[in-house]
């Protein structure tokens, strides 16, 4: 019995054997951050408060962990295109960043993305990795990959407020053609003349 008790008491130490990053971001997904509060979320999930925080510290921190649980699947879905073809890379990097985002981003988790974690870095050094190996330079890679992402960001946003006036996939599609056709964004803005800087017969000049 004394064993018994023992070998309970150490799983009691641990995280509860049922409580996994993917469970939190399902259930927190399922009922919406809007209103979600950490011990709202341990009562869906019929754990004691006390057991989430061993894995996320407060709302902010249960906030992150959904926001770059979506990220991580975002990167689970982008693979290399064929030599040359960054822009479909991009392409599909808008779609996943949509899919995955859309459904949950309720105006916290739009405001705490994208932002600078570990996450965010993987995704971005991947990205300005296809393009460079595509002749790209590192500044070009940069800021292209910044255009797409707070573009893609922007429509999220514009799509969550607007609904179905600009929602349709296709418009979706069509916008990331066409932006990624623009690419790559390679001049630099000057601030003492607020405009770009660009070489003569670029598109830009």
């Amino acid at each position: 019995m004394r064993a018994m008790m023992e070998e309970g008491a150490a799983r009691g130490r641990g995280r509860p054997a049922r409580l996994s990053a993917d469970a939190i971001v399902a259930a927190a997904v399922e009922h919406g951050t809007g209103q979600l509060t950490v011990r709202g979320l341990a009562r869906r999930l019929g754990v004691a408060h006390s057991a989430l925080y061993r894995w996320v510290g407060d709302r902010d921190g249960l906030l992150d962990l959904v926001s770059d649980s979506l990220l991580d699947r975002v990167s689970s879905q982008i693979t290399d295109e064929p030599a040359g073809d960054w822009r479909g890379w991009l392409i599909n990097l808008g779609h996943a960043l949509r899919r995955e985002f859309l459904p949950v981003a309720d105006a916290e988790v739009l405001a705490k993305f994208p932002r600078m974690t570990p996450v965010y870095d993987r995704l971005q050094q991947h990205a300005e990795a296809v393009m460079t190996e595509d002749g790209l330079s590192a500044v070009e890679a940069s800021e292209s990959f910044t255009v797409v992402l707070f573009t893609v960001w922007g429509w999220i946003a514009a799509e969550k407020a607007c609904g179905e006036a600009i929602g349709h996939d296709d418009h979706f599609a069509v916008m990331l053609t066409a932006l990624t056709r623009g690419l790559p964004a390679a001049p630099s803005f000057n601030r003492s003349t607020n405009r770009l800087d660009s070489a003569p017969g670029d598109p830009f000049h």
